[in-house]
C-alpha cells in the first residue's frame, strides 16, 4: 500500500505543473488508441493493434461478434459460440474470443476502454459478447500484445475493445435475415438506431433483435463414425454408438456384462451378453450443430456540457438472451439391485452400469440471461490543456439456466431397493422394472422425473480517474504523460438447482475480491524520429497481495515510409471467482483412454496396472469433477513484440506491418484435461504420478469411473508467432477498390504441465477439447465498390494439422480449409442498399478427426452450417 500512496503523490506532483500545449496541435484530433491511455494522432504505436470498423464488418454480413472475431487469423483454440453443443466452462450459450489460443481468460474485452461485467448464469470466467450487436459498433480495436500496466489483470494474449456509436445524425434501420442450403437454421436480425445533437450535447440511441434458430447435427452427419484399420493398411469409416444404452446394460455377480432387450415388442426380461456395436445408441440426433437463441439488446450514450470544459457522459446497455441445447436422454450408472429384486430377471446380484432412459424423453437444456452495464461519468481540460475524466462503472449479470427435466438419482436408487418401494399400484415410491426398454410405469416416470433449475450471477462495481496530457517540452518534442487510479470490486455467484446440490452434483459458489490500482505512462521523445512509451501499473488484490508489471516500448520512423516498433512488458491473469471459489461440479466431458489400442510403454504400463491387453473404452465422455483450489496464485507473463510498418512511396495506398510475438506464462493456472492426465500417467507413472492420482477405474471392468481436475498453478507455457498485414487501396477500372491480407504463422506453442516434466508441443496439432493450432491461418478479402453498388470477396484459410492423439490413416490429419464468402450490395437510394451475401459458396464439408469433440470433427474451429445465404435491408434516414 505504500507504493500505491507514493504512486499517489507522483500523480498530485504531476497535476500540480503547468505544462505548455503544442501550438500546433489544436487542430489535430487526439484520440485514445487500444494500449495506450495517452491520446494520439493515429492508430500507429508500438503495440500492435487490427482495427475492424462499420464498414468492414458490415461487408461480412456477420451479426455475432464472436463470429467475426474468431475468424481473425489471430484466433486460435476454443471458445463459445453457436456451433459449441457442450460448451461447459465459460457458461452455457455464452460466446467469448481466444487470442492466440491462449484460453479466453487471458483476453481482456472492454467496451469503450472499460471492462465489462463477465456474463452466464453464474460465476462466469468472461464478458458474454452475445450483449455487445455488431449494429452498434464502430469499431473493433483488436490490441495483440500484453497489457497488463496498461489495463491490468488478463491482458496477458492481448485486449478486445469494442468502440460502440457515440455520434450519429439521424437514424438508421436494418434488417437481415437468413438460412442455410437446405433451409435449416434460419436466422433474422432487426436494428435501429437513432441519435442527434442538441444545443449542448448528443445522443444515440439503439435497439437489437437477433434471432438464430437451431440446426441437428443429424441433418449434417447420419451418426457418429470412428475409423477402421485393417490389416492391410487400409480403413474405412464406421458407425459407432453410446455405451450407455437403451434398457440399459449390467455388470453381473459372475463377472459378466449383459444387455437388457431393446425391442419394445420383444421379451422385456430377456437379456443377452453386451455387444457395443449392435447395442450402442445413437445419439447424433440428440446434438445440434448450431444451437438457437434469442437476444434483445438496447443500449444508448447520451453527453451534455455542463459547462465549457466540463462534460457528463454516460453509458447504458441492456441484454436478454435466451438460448437453449437439446440433452441427450439421461442416464443413471452404478446402481446395486439385489438377486431378489422382483424386476431383476437374472437371478444374480448385479451394477446396473449404464442405462439411457429414453422413456422419459430428451430434455433441453435452456438458459436465460440478463446483463446490465452503466457508466456516468464526467470529463474536461484544465487551464493547462490537460485532459481528465473521473467515471463510476456498475455491470450485473444474472442468469437462470436447467433442463426441461432430469431425474433425480436418489429417487431412482429408491425404485430399485424394495426394502423402499412397493410392487403396489399407487404406492408413494414404486419399485421400477429399469431392465429393458419401455418396461418403466408412468407412476415411476413421475417419481423420479423433476424440473431441474439453477441461477446466478456477476458484478462488477468500479471508479476510475485518469488524467492526461503534455507535461514539458523536450529537444526532441514533447514529453505526454497518463496517470489514473482505480478502484474495482468483482463478484460472483451460483446456486444449483436442490436436487442437484443434494445429490452432490453440483456446489454452491459465492467469492468476490477488490483491487486498487494506480497507473502511470509517458510518452518519450527520444529523437525527433524515435519515441519511448514507458508504463508501469501497481495492483493491489484483497485476494492474493500486490503485483507491479510494466512496459517499455519503442517506435523509429526510420524514414517517412518506414517504422520499426518493438514492446517489452509483463501481465498476469488473476484467478477467476470459479477458480478461487468453486466448489465440485460433475461434468461428462470427452476423454480418449490411452489404454484402447495401446503401444510400446504406455501398453506396458496398462497391462502393469492390471487392465487387459485387448481394453477398449466404454464410451468417449467420463464423469469429470471440476473445481475451484483457494491456494491458487495469479500467473505472470512475459511478453515481446517486435514489428514494422511500411506505407510505399512509390505505390500509392499499399501499406503493410510484420509484427513478432513471444509470450510465456509463468505458475500458469492449469487443470490438465483427463485425456492428457491419462496418457502422462501411463507413459510413465513414477515422473507422472501426480496425474495417477486424479483418477479411478472400476474394479471388474477397468473402466475409468471417476476423473478430477482442478486449477493449480504449475504449468509453463511458451507462444510465438508472426502476424503479417498487407492492404492496397486503389482504382480499378474506375472503381474504388481494397485488397488485404491477414495472416498469422504460429512457431511454437507449447505447454510444460509440471516443474521438470516433458514439454508438450501443439504447435500444428488439432485436439479433442483445445481447438486447433494449426501453424498457418489467413484472410484474404476484395472489395470494390462504385457510384450505386459495391462488392466484397472474402477467404478464410485454416491450415493442416496432425491429431494430437493419433488415429488412423483418414482422421490421423486434417487437410488445409478454405473458405469462400461474397456479398453484394445495391444502393437504391443514396440512403437505403439491400445486401445479398453466401458464406461458404463451396459448401465445404469439416473434416472427419480421430479425435473429433462433436460431428466427427472439431466443432470449434470448423464449420457445420454449409453453405448459407442472407438478404440485409439498411435505410438511413
Amino acid at each position: 500500500m505504500n507504493n500505491l500512496l507514493a504512486f499517489s503523490a507522483i500523480s498530485l506532483a504531476l497535476t500540480s505543473l503547468h505544462a505548455v500545449a503544442n501550438d500546433g496541435g489544436d487542430n489535430i484530433e487526439h484520440i485514445n488508441v487500444t494500449g495506450s491511455h495517452i491520446k494520439r494522432t493515429d492508430f500507429e504505436s508500438a503495440s500492435p493493434v487490427t482495427v475492424i470498423d462499420a464498414a468492414q464488418i458490415a461487408q461480412t454480413g456477420i451479426v455475432n461478434v464472436e463470429d467475426l472475431l474468431q475468424r481473425m487469423s489471430f484466433s486460435a483454440g476454443v471458445a463459445g459460440n453457436a456451433t459449441n453443443a457442450y460448451w461447459t466452462s465459460g457458461g452455457y450459450g455464452t460466446a467469448q474470443v481466444n487470442l492466440r489460443g491462449m484460453g479466453i481468460k487471458r483476453t481482456l474485452v472492454l467496451l469503450n476502454g472499460r471492462r465489462i461485467v463477465n456474463g452466464g448464469t453464474g460465476a462466469n470466467s468472461s464478458v458474454d459478447l452475445n450483449m455487445i450487436p455488431t449494429s452498434i459498433i464502430e469499431r473493433v480495436e483488436v490490441l495483440k500484445d500484453g497489457a497488463s500496466a496498461i489495463y491490468g489483470a488478463d491482458a496477458v494474449a492481448g485486449v478486445v475493445n469494442i468502440i460502440t456509436k457515440t455520434q450519429l445524425d439521424g437514424a438508421e434501420f436494418s434488417a437481415q435475415i437468413g438460412a442455410a442450403d437446405d433451409g435449416e437454421g434460419q436466422s433474422q436480425e432487426f436494428s435501429f438506431n437513432v441519435g442527434g445533437e442538441f444545443e449542448r450535447g448528443h445522443f444515440v440511441f439503439s435497439a437489437s433483435y437477433i434471432n438464430t434458430e437451431a440446426v441437428r447435427q443429424s441433418d449434417r452427419i447420419d451418426c457418429a463414425k470412428s475409423e477402421t484399420v485393417h490389416e492391410d493398411g487400409s480403413s474405412q469409416l464406421d458407425c459407432f454408438g453410446s455405451a450407455t444404452t437403451a434398457g440399459g446394460r449390467a455388470l453381473l455377480a459372475d463377472g459378466s456384462s449383459v444387455q437388457f432387450n431393446q425391442d419394445p415388442n420383444g421379451d422385456g426380461n430377456s437379456y443377452e451378453a453386451y455387444d457395443s456395436a449392435k447395442h450402442g445408441f445413437n445419439y447424433i440426433s440428440y446434438l445440434n450443430a448450431v444451437n438457437p437463441s434469442e437476444r434483445i439488446n438496447v443500449s444508448t450514450n447520451f453527453t451534455y456540457e455542463l459547462s465549457d470544459n466540463l462534460n457528463l457522459f454516460t453509458e447504458a446497455q441492456y441484454s436478454n438472451r435466451q438460448s437453449e441445447q437439446i440433452v441427450t436422454p439421461r442416464s443413471i450408472s452404478g446402481i446395486m439391485v439385489s438377486k431378489d429384486f422382483a424386476y431383476n430377471p437374472t437371478g444374480q446380484d448385479l451394477e446396473l452400469t449404464r442405462r439411457r432412459n429414453v422413456e422419459l424423453g430428451a430434455p433441453y437444456f435452456f438458459q436465460e440471461t440478463n446483463t446490465a452495464r452503466i457508466v456516468v461519468g464526467l470529463d474536461g481540460v484544465l487551464n493547462n490543456n490537460w485532459t481528465w475524466q473521473l467515471a463510476y462503472n456498475y455491470g450485473r449479470n444474472t442468469g437462470t439456466d436447467g433442463w426441461t427435466f432430469d431425474q433425480d438419482i436418489s429417487k431412482v436408487a429408491n425404485t430399485l431397493d424394495d426394502t423402499i418401494c412397493s410392487y403396489e399400484s399407487a404406492a408413494a415410491i414404486p419399485c421400477g422394472d429399469w431392465f429393458g426398454v419401455d418396461e418403466l410405469t408412468p407412476e415411476v416416470i413421475d417419481y423420479v422425473k423433476y424440473r431441474r433449475e439453477g441461477n446466478g450471477g456477476n458484478e462488477l462495481r468500479s471508479l476510475t480517474f485518469n488524467l492526461s496530457g503534455d507535461l514539458l517540452e523536450l529537444p526532441a518534442g514533447v514529453l505526454a504523460f497518463a496517470t489514473g487510479l482505480e478502484k474495482r470490486d468483482e463478484s460472483g455467484w451460483r446456486n444449483p438447482d436442490s436436487t442437484v446440490l443434494a445429490n452432490g452434483g453440483e456446489d454452491a459458489i459465492d467469492g468476490s475480491y477488490s483491487v486498487t490500482e494506480g497507473f502511470i505512462e509517458l510518452a518519450i521523445p527520444v529523437l525527433d524520429s524515435v519515441e519511448a512509451q514507458v508504463a508501469t501499473r501497481y495492483s493491489d488484490y484483497s485476494t492474493f497481495g500486490s503485483k507491479m508489471t510494466y512496459k517499455v516500448g519503442l517506435t523509429w520512423q526510420v524514414v517517412d515510409s518506414l517504422m520499426l516498433r518493438g514492446v517489452k512488458s509483463t501481465a498476469f491473469r488473476t484467478p477467476m471467482i470459479t477458480e478461487l471459489f468453486g466448489g465440485t461440479n460433475a461434468e461428462n466431458l470427452r476423454t480418449i483412454d490411452p489404454c484402447e489400442n495401446a503401444t510400446g510403454e504406455i501398453a506396458a504400463n496398462c497391462l502393469a496396472a492390471g487392465l487387459p491387453a485387448d481394453f477398449v473404452q466404454d464410451g468417449t465422455t467420463i464423469r469429470t469433477s471440476v473445481g475451484g483450489n483457494p491456494d491458487v496464485n495469479p500467473e505472470s507473463a512475459d511478453t515481446l513484440t517486435l514489428g514494422m510498418v511500411w506505407q510505399s512511396n512509390f505505390i500509392e495506398g499499399l501499406s503493410t506491418t510484420v509484427d513478432y510475438f513471444d509470450i510465456e506464462v509463468e505458475d500458469a493456472i492449469t487443470s490438465v484435461n483427463g485425456s492428457d492426465a491419462l496418457k502422462l500417467c501411463y507413459t510413465d507413472p513414477d515422473v507422472y504420478s501426480a496425474y495417477c492420482d486424479t483418477f479411478t477405474r472400476h474394479p471388474v471392468t477397468g473402466q475409468v469411473n471417476s476423473l478430477s481436475q482442478r486449477p493449480v498453478n504449475a504449468a509453463f507455457e511458451k507462444v510465438s508467432g508472426i502476424d503479417f498485414n498487407t492492404r492496397y487501396n486503389t482504382d480499378l477500372f474506375g472503381l474504388s477498390s481494397q485488397f488485404e491480407l491477414d495472416a498469422t504463422r504460429l512457431l511454437k506453442h507449447e505447454n510444460t504441465p509440471f516443474a521438470g516434466q516433458a514439454t508438450q508441443s501443439l504447435l500444428g496439432y488439432i485436439t479433442e477439447d483445445q481447438g486447433s493450432y494449426t501453424k498457418w491461418r489467413a484472410n484474404l478479402s476484395v472489395s470494390v465498390k462504385a457510384a450505386t453498388w459495391s462488392a466484397h470477396y472474402a477467404m478464410r484459410y485454416i491450415g493442416t494439422a496432425d491429431d494430437v492423439n493419433g488415429g488412423g490413416p483418414i482422421g490421423s490429419a486434417v487437410p488445409s480449409i478454405v473458405y469462400n464468402d461474397i456479398q453484394g450490395r445495391y444502393f437504391i437510394t443514396q440512403n437505403t442498399s439491400l445486401a445479398i451475401g453466401i458464406d461458404n459458396i463451396f459448401d465445404k464439408n469439416a473434416p472427419f478427426l480421430t479425435s473429433w469433440n462433436d460431428a466427427n470433427t472439431d466443432v470449434m474451429t470448423y464449420d457445420l452450417l454449409g453453405r448459407r445465404g442472407y438478404l440485409k435491408l439498411d435505410i438511413n434516414f
